[in-house]
């Protein structure tokens, strides 16, 4: 049961501990006198100034200050917390915790589970020698990858064998037993015959993730070939939240002597191949964005953290994601940095390229938070001028207002800002624009769902399961909708689903507020209820037309008079154009999350939140209709200019031939209007 561990028994596992056993079998002691000394494990030093009294049970570092008995020693040097360490010490001594009565954790609840997943991971390690097929995965781990066979059982890789049902022969001879294995992501229901089941995991590398005490909680697997999903993770489970977790975290905790700093990549093999090269404080994401709860776990182990991307637009995306998940987090004393691989290179190739040294150099070399934040927001900038710095200024200080205000780096990145845009830092915190909240990590309480059990076969694609995420906005650095509520990142161009924007009022404003925060100066009303909406005139469904397909705006020409509206509806539409056409590969999403004027947002909200916003997403002619409003209203505008500047010349005209000709053009074509 989870409860507090009697002071009682903490003192009886101190008695039957010997600190020297403890601090022998993780470092290398050395007899001085009645005490050993040795290296200090918790700082860099070339003599030793680690002393280690055996008799009074302590030990203390003359040049870093540690110290304390073999209870804060194992926390320190595994990294872990005063529980862990606990139960560390005594599975060594063969005592059991006992607990103070307690509710039980989500681990005790799922033991079993946990069980179960061990004897998973135990299975596909042994079909590496075992199987039939194990030269076929030995050969791609050994001959493709590169990979030697301790770097392979340091981090528990396997093979799950081709065939249905290998796995759940092996180990799912029990219903109950099945039933674990079903509830822990390794087995699939069948849809068309309940309580018959399949294996997850089939013909591919096996990675297995870990807890941060080394319990195997999920895995990956890899196929072989281009098979798809190359990446297949483990669905949420009990004990998997892949929002929370990172890849080899335990490894790294393990390996590494001093752990100061943590690098994270994108993928498995990056990590593994990182570690084989001597890198081994190196962690992955397990097919999310890195987010705030990753960095709060990572604050919790080391200092620095350096997030390594690949050198392509979808690794600036996911770098720019990091950035604004560290933001509300960032504490004093914590620095982040951002390492760009060369074009078409991971942290995989590069380390076999460059050597041990090379990749520590780049890292060395690897841009500050600082750099990295004001980079992104003069990327955001549309025009180099005056306009375009304000927007650059804007941009910054929208990213500054996430950091909390107790940090240092605040204050110094306003400094920064104040230096570059010429501004006081007085006058950019008065005008600092809300800030916009990241942090969207958030994870909900795990509640099973008949999902979970029934739809992630290998050949769904079900983009949360297979280890990967949707990239249609990362060649701009960010998603729009941070996974915003009801607000979809996938199913077209747009950015926006098959089934609406917003289901009502609540889910509206919350999506609006991940944006925009309170309105600042013209506090709005909620949007009116979709039945109540007046219908769109034209200029609206043409605005609506672009912004569903903005591809479009670059095949149609627009006459300067359309683009120069003085109504709401006609500025939106001149503003939407514009945006599309200077950047035809953008949707909807960036066009929202750059423009800055609060009025004309509230109008393209009004529009997206309109019932025909769904009608215009499924146009197959949506160019059409935006060019017959062009035309309309070009004629319009033709027709209204030429009849007031004849106004304007009076009685003049009549006298005047080129008036006369003109004043008949315009009889015939409202004629023609009439009819």
């Amino acid at each position: 049961m989870a409860g507090r561990i009697p002071d009682q028994f903490i003192d009886e596992l101190l008695a039957r501990t010997d600190i020297t056993d403890v601090v022998a079998s993780r470092i290398t002691l050395k007899k001085t006198g009645q005490n050993y000394s040795a290296l200090c494990p918790f700082h860099n030093e070339k003599s030793p100034s680690f002393s280690l009294n055996p008799n009074k049970q302590f030990y203390y570092c003359f040049g870093c200050g540690a110290g304390g008995n073999a209870i804060s020693f194992v926390m320190e040097h595994d990294h872990l917390d005063f529980v862990e360490a606990i139960e560390v010490l005594a599975k060594d001594a063969g005592m059991e915790v006992p607990r103070e009565q307690g509710v039980p954790d989500r681990y005790e609840q799922n033991s079993e589970l946990l069980k179960r997943l061990s004897e998973c991971a135990t299975y596909f390690q042994e079909q590496l020698t075992q199987s039939p097929h194990k030269d076929k995965a030995r050969h791609y781990l050994a001959n493709e990858r590169g990979l030697t066979g301790q770097i392979a059982k340091t981090y528990g890789l396997g093979f799950a064998p081709p065939g249905w049902d290998n796995l759940l022969k092996k180990l799912g001879t029990r219903a109950e037993h099945q039933e674990q294995l079903l509830q822990g992501g390794m087995l699939v229901e069948k849809k068309e015959q309940a309580g018959h089941y399949y294996d997850r995991f089939r013909d591919r590398i096996m990675f297995p993730i870990r807890d941060s005490r080394g319990r195997v909680i999920a895995f990956g697997g890899r196929a072989f070939g281009d098979e798809k999903p190359k990446y297949l993770n483990s669905p949420e489970t009990p004990v998997f939240h892949k929002n929370l977790e990172l890849y080899g975290l335990y490894e790294a905790k393990q390996n590494t002597p001093v752990l100061d700093h943590i690098i994270v990549v994108e993928g498995y093999m990056d990590v593994i191949v990182l570690a084989q090269y001597g890198i081994t404080n190196a962690v992955a994401t397990l097919g999310t964005s890195v987010n705030s709860q990753h960095f709060k776990k990572l604050f919790k182990l080391v200092d620095k953290v350096t997030l390594c991307f690949d050198g392509d637009k979808a690794g600036r995306g996911a770098a720019i994601r990091g950035l604004e998940a560290t933001l509300p987090v960032i504490q004093n004393g914590k620095q982040v940095r951002f390492l760009f691989l060369p074009e078409g290179e991971d942290p995989d190739s590069l380390v076999r390229k460059e050597g041990t040294e090379g990749f520590l150099n780049l890292l060395d070399d690897s841009s500050s938070l600082a750099h990295v934040l004001f980079e992104h927001a003069r990327s955001l900038v549309t025009l180099a001028d005056e306009e375009g710095e304000a927007q650059f200024t804007q941009n910054a200080m929208a990213l500054i207002q996430s950091i909390p205000a107790e940090a240092t780096l605040r204050s110094l990145l306003i400094k920064q800002l104040s230096e570059q845009s010429g501004l006081s830092s007085e006058t950019l915190t008065a005008n600092a624009p809300v800030a916009r909240h990241y942090d969207h990590s958030q994870p909900s309480s795990y509640t099973p769902q008949t999902s979970d059990q029934l739809h992630y076969d290998d050949y769904g694609y079900d983009q949360m399961d297979v280890g990967y995420t949707p990239h249609d906005y990362e060649d701009a650095g960010y998603t729009p909708y941070p996974d915003a509520g009801n607000a979809p990142v996938t199913g077209n161009k747009s950015g926006f689903g098959q089934k609406g924007l917003f289901k009502g009022k609540k889910d509206q404003g919350k999506w609006q507020g991940k944006w925009q925060g309170k309105w600042q100066s013209n506090e709005r009303e909620h949007f009116a209820p979709l039945s109540q909406q007046p219908k769109l005139g034209r200029v609206a469904h043409a605005t609506l037309c672009l912004l569903m397909h903005p591809a479009i705006a670059q095949e149609i020409d627009v006459p300067d008079p359309l683009l120069s509206g003085d109504t709401p509806e006609r500025q939106a539409f001149s503003r939407v154009w514009r945006y599309f056409v200077k950047h035809p590969t953008h949707n909807a999403g960036h066009f929202l999350y750059q423009e800055r004027n609060q009025e004309l947002l509230y109008t393209i909200y009004e529009l997206l939140n309109h019932p025909d916003a769904s009608t215009k997403q499924k146009l197959g002619n949506a160019k059409q209709e935006v060019l017959d409003l062009v035309n309309l209203q070009s004629d319009a505008l033709g027709l209204n200019s030429s009849i007031q500047r004849l106004k304007n010349r009076g009685n003049d005209a009549i006298n005047n031939p080129e008036a006369q000709q003109e004043l008949r053009a315009l009889m015939e074509q409202l004629r023609k209007k009439k009819s």
